[in-house]
């Protein structure tokens, strides 16, 4: 597993029965090919990340090759994400808990699986990651700068989020509204807990590299086509270009991971901070329409 960070400071939370590792870049371990289709890209990128591959031969006695494989890499199922072409080995994959991904090619009856594709070959390390993470209730890793991780929001974080979102200079030309406390958290928890599987992507969180800390949200609005990125830092960490960097880093996410090469923002004519950021990342700028107003 491969560690991001500035420092060897690891950060978990206990998210139902499994513990997540915020200090690790992707929460996958191992994949397992069952395809026809070579995918050698996919496999390289995968490894140069760390991530074990595995392309076994079945036969006819499916589950107990998986599970003999396993305890040769002294793994656990629930380490592990399966791409498989053959509906009778995702029906036993899933049957044993395996996060599994099912590919669109000649007579594959969809059984139940977690995600289905039609070109495995095509995907990166990154949605796989994220199909994994969704999977087994984990915020999943999204992108990183110099000095940012960028990964989905998970309820522990909604405390942070929320004070975040509230103080008044930072909220200064968000078209929000600040609503009851009970009520807007659990519109947050709502939001991490459907938007992200559902499109597969939203308002991330932006996190320190060097401590952990929750420093603001970024993202892209769900549903939105091009794609309208939104950035918000924290008051302490103003400054420091990290907006800029962040910004950055969601225009390359968008064209490497959302084949959208559009990425526009809408800024207050007063917010001349957030300007100059979009002027620097040659992001195409709409004034803010300030009547559409919403909860956090």
């Amino acid at each position: 597993m491969n560690v991001v960070g500035a420092t060897d400071i690891s950060f978990s939370y206990q998210i139902g029965e499994s513990e997540w590792n915020m200090g690790a870049k992707y929460q996958l371990k191992a994949v397992v090919f069952d395809v026809i289709e070579e995918c050698r890209e996919l496999k390289k990128a995968l490894s140069e990340e760390g991530i074990l591959v595995i392309v076994p031969f079945f036969g006819l006695q499916v589950e107990s090759t998986l599970l003999e494989m396993l305890r040769e890499t002294e793994l656990t199922l629930g380490d592990c994400l399966m791409v498989t072409n053959n509906d009778q080995h995702a029906r036993v994959a899933t049957r044993l808990g395996l996060v599994t991904v099912g590919c669109v090619e000649g007579h594959f009856e969809i059984p139940k699986v977690d995600t289905l594709l039609e070109a495995p070959g095509e995907v990166s390390v990154c949605y796989l990651n994220q199909v994994y993470c969704h999977a087994k209730g984990f915020p999943a890793f999204i992108t990183e700068t110099e000095r940012c991780i960028i990964r989905e929001l998970a309820e522990e974080d909604m405390d942070e989020l929320y004070e975040i979102l509230t103080d008044r200079e930072v909220a200064k030309y968000l078209p929000v509204k600040e609503g009851d406390r009970e009520e807007e958290m659990e519109k947050l928890i709502s939001y991490v807990s459907c938007v992200y599987s559902f499109y597969g992507y939203g308002y991330w969180g932006v996190f320190s590299r060097a401590t952990g800390e929750l420093i603001g949200r970024a993202g892209f609005k769900e549903g939105s086509y091009p794609l309208e990125a939104g950035y918000v830092i924290k008051r302490a960490e103003w400054g420091k270009g990290l907006a800029t960097e962040v910004l950055s880093a969601l225009v390359q996410y968008a064209e490497q991971e959302l084949d959208c090469t559009e990425v526009f923002v809408k800024i207050d004519e007063e917010n001349k901070a957030s300007a100059r950021v979009a002027q620097k990342c040659g992001v195409t700028m709409l004034p803010a329409c300030q009547e559409q107003e919403e909860n956090l």
